[in-house]
């Protein structure tokens, strides 16, 4: 049998043949899954990155922007601001739809439209980036510029577009259109530190929101692209080109007609200048006292004055304020006049003039050129006073600045010619402005500088003036020779260019003045020095100077609180010793005048400011009494316990004096002075609220006789000047030793003002500045204005003020047809009781002959 071959048949069966193409291809699939899950989780992993830090804005509840904290005055005027950003948010409904529209149509036209992100605008400007290659725009929404005003850093990046973009959207998600537009326009920056729409109404025109006008809301609607390149006070015709674009898009938007469009195209840009406010002194030292009175507030502080939109009332009166610091500045201005002329500021040899007056008229015509301006531009050179000896004219030239010229200003000007003959030096303040100065109205107080003795008057202008010095001038009227003569001109200038003035110089010399309602004691006025008051020190209230003889009213107040003394009460004038045993010493004091005039009542000793009753009067009721009325008055500082007290020798501020002459014209009630009457948050939370709280510090009787005396003085005495406000004033000049302190406090029932006149350093005066002669003036012109819309009324007696007809030389009751009789005021019991013909000696109480 044959056998038949089984062919061997493996286990497996060999793998089929593979296809190149196919392998790539699952190789791929599974590279890109891998991609895709790689990119999701890095798109997840950047986008929670991106999202870090966010900040959640929920709802307006969460919107706290740092606001200005606005000063009112005591009739409600602005009168200050304190920001960080000066912002003031404004509702919605308050912001006109002009403004609304305006905004709109020039930054986001389809802001209604999109939901936060415009996709096409960023294109465009992606492209716009490549071309230029640098970043020039971002094509960012109003809901983008929102955010990134709010929440994120000015760099311009991408990462930090991303994150824009996120939270633009999530702000649609959660505000309305009209939410992000009320954030937007209180939030942006519109220039010259103005955030948000209200405050840049305020700054630009000087007005609410609610009521500009259609050419106001375009010009306002187009700065925010670019707050300083736009500016209207520097770049006029770019922000008119600007605010164009602005109304044309408003008229092709259908937001406003054509002749809305025309009218406000041909309206010229009208600005109010940088914030001038006829309120505002922001080198005030009132407003900085209250900023620093907030500032360590417990409740308030700084960070919250200037964030926190407070409105901050005080007892501040503009005009009075206004007066107050004018009156201040002329009257210190006067003084300094009187002690004579300092010198030039700088001197330049005539070869430097020259060099120096090319190179400024360069500059000059330069800056002419670029803006058309009313007046012309001329040189001030009044900065050349700190420059070191001998500099080049380049190197002067960098130290002079350019102004425009305005009559009534002081500027530092360059002496070109010294004529005797004429009479008259000629200062330059360009090649086109000349200040003439006559010798009879320009120069003849400009004697040579000496605080111990009057100098001669100057006879020709070189006694004064030299060709090349520096020297301040003021303009005053145009010469009348500019008419006869005219000298080239600018060709933007319709003045005459030659201009009488007068020489001036900065004064050395300071001076206060403080004025204080006595029936609220709100702080009125206060004037802390000459020049600004910003950061600088506050003569009024930190300055600790001798009184002088503004002391005597309260040594005379303690002596009728003793009930042995009366305005009768006899003071021998004569020249005495004094022994202090506690200094073991003796003191013989002197009147000011250097005379005596024997027995006199007290009502002429402090008419007349007699230094030897007062100290008589302290030697007799003793330091300790005085020291408690003063105190009792309101006076803090630390005071002599020893006999020149009576002299006022004890250092106070002039607020304390002034506070305490208040409590004297207030019936002896004390209070202490206000400055700040409330501070209110922007939800209505009261902060701060400050009214008097008033205590019975001395006896009122006592203080009326004190004013009643006072009032002698103003119309028999040292302050004669005083009569000419032409009401019931009662009030005392101090001058202390050397005139290095020149006082007057001086009121009416409805006000009290005290000025102090001295220099820093406490050198004198000069001779014959007294109390009278430099302190008056300032006092009358501030008060002036103070009381010209206030009725005037008389000082009114308390009930236990007892009136009497005496005969001033003795002090004994007078009958009604005696000529000198006059009515002095007694506390009830210490009036006189004999009549003048019965042959008594008594005076009412405290006539002691010895003392």
């Amino acid at each position: 049998m044959a056998s038949i071959h089984q062919p061997y048949e493996p286990d497996t069966l060999p793998p089929p043949p593979t296809t190149p193409g196919r392998n790539l291809w699952w190789r791929l699939l599974a590279a890109g899954s891998l991609t895709v899950v790689t990119g999701v989780i890095t798109a997840l992993i950047g986008l929670w990155f991106l999202t870090q830090g966010l900040p959640q804005l929920r709802s307006l509840d969460d919107y706290h922007p740092p606001q200005t904290s606005v000063v009112y005055g005591s009739q409600g005027e602005v009168i200050g601001r304190f920001y960080s950003e000066r912002r003031t948010v404004v509702p919605f409904k308050k912001i006109p739809q002009v403004m609304i529209d305006a905004v709109v149509s020039s930054e986001d036209a389809d802001f209604f439209e999109h939901e936060g992100i415009d996709i096409l605008g960023i294109s465009r400007c992606i492209i716009k980036n490549i071309l230029a290659g640098r970043k020039r725009c971002g094509g960012s929404t109003i809901t983008q510029q929102t955010v990134k005003t709010f929440f994120l850093t000015p760099e311009k990046t991408y990462l930090r577009k991303l994150r824009e973009l996120i939270l633009a959207k999530r702000v649609e998600d959660i505000l309305t259109k009209e939410d992000i537009l009320f954030l937007y326009l209180n939030q942006i920056y519109f220039g010259h530190g103005a955030y948000g729409i209200q405050e840049a109404s305020q700054v630009y025109f000087g007005k609410d929101v609610e009521d500009i006008t259609v050419a106001e809301a375009a010009l306002l609607a187009g700065l925010p692209q670019s707050p300083s390149r736009l500016d209207p006070y520097k770049h006029e015709e770019r922000a008119l080109k600007r605010r164009a674009y602005v109304l044309k898009r408003l008229f092709q938007q259908n937001k406003i007609d054509e002749t809305t469009l025309e009218t406000s195209l041909d309206t010229p840009i009208t600005l109010i200048g940088h914030a001038k406010d006829p309120h505002i002194n922001r080198r005030s030292y009132y407003i900085t006292h209250v900023r620093k009175i907030l500032s360590e507030h417990p409740e308030i502080g700084e960070d919250l004055l200037l964030t926190g939109g407070l409105a901050i009332h005080t007892g501040l009166a503009p005009n009075i304020q206004q007066a107050s610091d004018n009156a201040l500045k002329n009257g210190v201005k006067a003084i300094d006049k009187r002690q004579g002329w300092r010198g030039p500021l700088y001197h330049l040899e005539v070869s430097d003039m020259r060099s120096l007056r090319e190179m400024l008229d360069k500059r000059r015509i330069s800056a002419s050129q670029k803006k058309a301006l009313p007046t012309p531009m001329v040189w001030d050179l009044a900065r050349l006073a700190s420059a070191p000896n001998h500099l080049s004219p380049r190197q002067l030239a960098e130290k002079a600045r350019l102004r425009q010229f305005e009559p009534g200003n002081t500027y530092g000007g360059l002496v070109v010619s010294v004529e005797n003959a004429a009479r008259r030096a000629v200062v330059a303040l360009s090649s086109e402005v000349q200040v003439i100065l006559p010798l009879t109205t320009a120069l003849r107080w400009a004697r040579a500088f000496n605080l111990t003795s009057k100098q001669a008057r100057p006879r020709r202008p070189s006694d004064v003036l030299s060709v090349g010095d520096v020297v301040l001038v003021h303009a005053t009227k145009p010469s009348p020779s500019a008419a006869s003569n005219p000298t080239p001109t600018d060709e933007n200038n319709s003045l005459a260019h030659k201009w009488l003035g007068v020489l001036e110089q900065k004064p050395l010399a300071q001076a206060a003045v403080v004025v204080i309602d006595p029936s609220t004691r709100e702080v009125r006025a206060m004037s802390g020095g000459y020049g600004s008051g910003a950061g600088t020190f506050n003569r009024a209230i930190q300055a600790r100077r001798q009184a002088g003889s503004t002391f005597k009213p309260i040594v005379y107040a303690a002596a009728f609180n003793t009930r042995k003394f009366t305005p009768v009460s006899e003071c021998l004038d004569a020249p005495r010793v004094f022994y202090e045993p506690s200094a073991q010493r003796s003191w013989k004091p002197r009147n000011y005048s250097g005379t005596f005039d024997g027995a006199i009542s007290l009502r002429r000793a402090l008419t007349l400011s007699k230094n030897v009753c007062s100290v008589r009067l302290v030697d007799k009721i003793g330091v300790a009494p005085v020291l408690k009325m003063a105190a009792q008055l309101g006076i803090q500082s630390q005071l002599p316990r020893n006999f020149s007290l009576a002299l006022g020798s004890g250092d106070v501020t002039p607020l304390e004096m002034v506070n305490a002459y208040a409590t004297l014209a207030d019936e002896g009630r004390f209070a202490e002075p206000i400055f700040v009457r409330s501070v209110v948050t922007p939800s209505g939370q009261s902060l701060l609220t400050h009214t008097a709280t008033y205590t019975q510090a001395i006896n009122p009787g006592v203080a009326y006789q004190v004013v009643s005396i006072m009032q002698s003085v103003v119309e028999e005495g040292t302050a004669k000047p005083v009569r000419a406000l032409n009401r019931p004033v009662a009030g005392k000049t101090g001058t202390t030793n050397e005139a290095r302190n020149a006082w007057f406090i001086g009121f009416t029932p409805n006000l009290v003002a005290g000025v102090w006149v001295g220099f820093d350093d406490n050198r004198p005066l000069g001779p014959s500045e007294t109390g009278g002669r430099a302190a008056i003036p300032i006092w009358l012109k501030t008060m002036t204005h103070a009381v010209e819309n206030i009725p005037a009324i008389d000082f009114v007696a308390p009930s236990n003020i007892v009136f009497a007809l005496v005969d001033p030389e003795s002090g004994k009751l007078a009958p009604p047809n005696h000529p000198n009789a006059r009515t002095e005021p007694f506390l009830s019991g210490t009036e006189p009781t004999d009549f003048l013909d019965n042959g008594a000696t008594n005076r009412g109480l405290g006539v002691e002959y010895e003392w």
